[in-house]
C-alpha cells in the first residue's frame, strides 16, 4: 500500500511519515517548502516535488 502524505515539511506531515515507516507502510511525502521545519529528530523523510516529478532542488 501506497499513502500520499500532505505537509511532510511541518512536525505533523513528518511524524506521519515516520509512523508508516514503522508498520512498513510506503509513504509518498510532498510539500510547498523543500526544508523540514519540525523538530530535529534525526530520521529523515523523503520528499517529492508537488508534480511527482522527483526529489525536490532548491
Amino acid at each position: 500500500m501506497r499513502v500520499f502524505v500532505t505537509g511532510v515539511a511541518g512536525q505533523l506531515g513528518h511524524d506521519v511519515m515516520n509512523e508508516l515507516q514503522k508498520r512498513g507502510i510506503e509513504g509518498i511525502g510532498t510539500d510547498l517548502k523543500e526544508t523540514y521545519s519540525g523538530v530535529q529528530d534525526g530520521t529523515a523523510v523523503p520528499l517529492r516535488c508537488l508534480d511527482g516529478s522527483g526529489p525536490c532542488r532548491g
